[in-house]
């Protein structure tokens, strides 16, 4: 295997365990709510699934330093230019000091929440995406509207889940 697709597969496998992560603490944070209190069982749940993002975010680094290096490596500048790559990269960041955040409690949970489910989502299909027309701007516009929508959606789905 060409040590560019070694990347790409690390990429992919990081992508997978923190989008997945994000998606399945959603629905552990809306089942332990549900009764307002958070069981040991709950609790254990949650921190092996937490810990699976961490190694989702630790090898997301590892392979966003790698693309870097290896197309710089190259002489593809592109990787200093492109937009659509900046914008998931601050979402990486935003997903980070997101996670510090919410582990110190800076932030309220219905905040966070939506904030690590949006980036990691928006990345994903960012990265899923071709090559898109949108300047930085517009893509950091639709990003934070985006992690409002998604709190409002994430609202109703607790106060749903609540009243059944």
């Amino acid at each position: 295997m060409e040590i560019y697709q070694m990347i790409v597969a690390l990429h992919v496998i990081a992508t997978i365990l923190g989008t997945g992560g994000a998606t399945i603490a959603e629905f552990q944070i809306n089942r332990a709510i549900k009764d307002k209190r958070v069981s040991d069982d709950e609790r254990a749940l949650m921190h092996v699934n937490y810990g699976m993002i961490r190694v989702g975010m630790a090898l997301m680094i590892i392979s966003i330093v790698a693309m870097f290096w290896y197309h710089l490596g190259q002489g593809n500048q592109f990787i200093l230019t492109s937009e659509k790559l900046w914008i998931k990269e601050l979402m990486f960041v935003a997903i980070i000091l997101n996670a510090v955040a919410l582990h110190k409690r800076w932030v309220p949970l219905w905040l966070g929440a939506s904030i690590s489910f949006t980036s990691w989502w928006g990345a994903t299909l960012l990265g899923m995406a071709g090559r898109l027309p949108y300047d930085f701007t517009t893509y950091l516009i639709g990003y934070v509207v985006a992690i409002f929508v998604v709190s409002y959606l994430l609202h109703l789905v607790r106060r749903f889940s609540r009243a059944r």
